[in-house]
């Protein structure tokens, strides 16, 4: 008997295994201020955990649709601002780039799942990663692409 998980379960699921405190520390502390440039240094072991996590989520449903994962975080210096940290086979849609909060992105950082059906009709969950202090510390997202990003 097989089951397709809806994506929200999978994102539940995959954020009880995120570390919130290995989100935060994932960055070292003198590059958390975000000072320009693109040599930003990582914690390997906290990089490495998340990075792991992310693509064992990718695998929950993997025999019935492709699933990406990848960790938001707000930009210390435009907290209205969110980027990719950390991606797991490929990056969202939008890429790389440091974008403007979107109302689905705004609610899972306010603590409130949301869920995008985006424009080619593909679905996207938004779930808040929480640290050991219950603080948001940053957001899971888990996609079905039509034509994935950089996989």
């Amino acid at each position: 008997m097989s089951h397709t998980y809806e994506l929200m379960e999978i994102a539940r699921v995959g954020s009880l295994f995120l570390c919130g405190d290995w989100l935060e520390q994932v960055m070292t502390p003198e590059r958390r201020s975000y000072v320009s440039g693109d040599d930003i240094d990582f914690d390997e072991d906290s990089f490495n955990a998340l990075k792991r996590t992310l693509l064992l989520t990718e695998r929950i449903d993997r025999s019935r649709r492709d699933v990406t994962c990848c960790l938001w975080v707000r930009r210390p210096d435009h907290p209205s601002r969110a980027e990719t940290l950390i991606g797991g086979r490929s990056l969202p849609v939008e890429g790389h780039h440091i974008i403007e909060m979107g109302p689905e992105l705004c609610r899972a950082f306010a603590g409130m799942p949301t869920s995008r059906i985006r424009s080619g009709g593909e679905e996207t969950v938004y779930y808040p990663v929480r640290n050991s202090e219950e603080e948001i510390v940053g957001v899971l997202e888990v996609s079905v692409y039509g034509e994935p990003y950089f996989i």
